[in-house]
């Protein structure tokens, strides 16, 4: 009967193995370690990036709505202004309440817009904390790795 626990003396891309045992070289071992560290930093730095984008836009979306916010609340500051002028011109006539109620709306919704969203800019995170973290446990793998390749060559 045919032995069919055969040996293969060769790796998965056609290089031989070392001394024939089944197992690759140490050399070989160290360059696909190497080629993945490297791909993993790529893949991380990929991840970096992407987060930081997103974070940014996130930024950047509340300061336009701070930004709106406190135009709203100048055109409600001329329009109170404009209250102002009209009630010391004419203090008797009605036309300078349509001019209060209209001021004191956009400084209310224009106050509100403001605080609310520089609430969110104080919560909001700029930094990649998940690629972050991911860097430590590669880290951690890394050295593992390393400490195991020191070990089978001893």
């Amino acid at each position: 009967m045919a032995d069919l626990n055969v040996t293969p003396s060769r790796t998965d891309d056609g290089r031989p193995m070392a001394g024939g045992s089944g197992e690759p070289a140490l050399g070989e071992l160290f360059r696909q370690l190497a080629q993945d560290s490297a791909t993993l930093v790529r893949q991380e730095m990929t991840l970096a990036k992407a987060e930081l984008k997103s974070n940014v836009k996130s930024v950047a979306r509340d300061a336009v709505m701070v930004g709106v916010g406190g135009i709203l609340a100048l055109v409600g500051a001329l329009v109170l202004l404009a209250f102002l002028v009209v009630a010391l011109g004419d203090a008797l006539d009605n036309y300078w309440l349509g001019a209060l109620i209209v001021g004191a709306v956009f400084v209310i919704v224009g106050g509100l817009l403001v605080m609310s969203n520089l609430k969110k800019l104080k919560h909001e995170e700029v930094a990649p904390t998940r690629t972050l973290e991911t860097l430590k446990e590669d880290k951690q793998w890394l050295q593992s790795e390393i400490k195991q390749a020191r070990r089978d060559l001893a």
